[in-house]
């Protein structure tokens, strides 16, 4: 069986089904040193319906993470671009070459970091 990544349901999840839930005890106006409110420990469970849904509990549904690119987006667009340039031949003088280089590294520095 797969590992799956849990995120926090958001709007962004659209019409994806959950795949678990998560709920905890807020004690609301109580604060830690911190002066963060309290909160208790998550509890994971598998549907809503075993989620505490007295009034001082938070319920969150949890879906699973989209795969993430192995290939960051600007690496990918910067290589076409200098691929169309090596294709067209354009004289060096015009700079478009460097300008080329010099996006593909960029991207493949960030990438790397």
């Amino acid at each position: 069986m797969s590992e799956i990544n849990y995120q926090e349901g958001h709007e962004t999840a659209g019409q994806a089904k959950p795949v678990a839930w998560r709920y905890r005890y807020v004690k609301k106006g109580v604060t830690d040193f911190q002066e963060k409110m309290w909160v208790g420990d998550w509890k994971y469970v598998p549907t809503k319906e075993d989620c505490n849904d007295r009034p001082n509990y938070e319920i969150q549904a949890l879906f699973t993470a989209p795969p993430a690119r192995l290939t960051p987006e600007g690496l990918i667009k910067a290589v076409r671009f200098y691929e169309q340039v090596k294709r067209e031949n354009p004289p060096v003088e015009t700079g478009v070459w460097k300008d080329a280089v010099d996006w593909v590294l960029k991207e493949a520095c960030q990438a790397v970091n």
